[in-house]
């Protein structure tokens, strides 16, 4: 997952039962903002119709978190990076 300002991480999936095992993931899909094919369906839509400015849309997800990685500010962090 490529890390910029304008992307973020989903919120991690619900766990199954994998037979083969392993660590459960701690991000869910990737959320990149200038590519709606990644957005899934928002928590919350509204549309206002305005008089002056025609249809106003606002969309809203729910969760969604930055990738930290070990670079700028938590470069010389040593535990575990948090999930913000």
């Amino acid at each position: 997952m490529a890390t910029s300002p304008r992307r973020v991480a989903s919120p991690t999936p619900s766990r199954i039962y994998d037979p083969k095992g392993g660590r459960p993931p701690k991000h869910g899909g990737e959320f990149a903002f200038g590519q709606p094919d990644t957005w899934g369906e928002p928590d919350i839509r509204t549309v206002t119709e305005m008089e002056r400015y025609g249809t106003a849309v606002a969309t809203a997800f729910d969760r969604l978190h930055p990738r930290l990685t070990r670079r700028a500010a938590w470069l010389t962090h040593r535990d575990e990076l948090p999930i913000i």
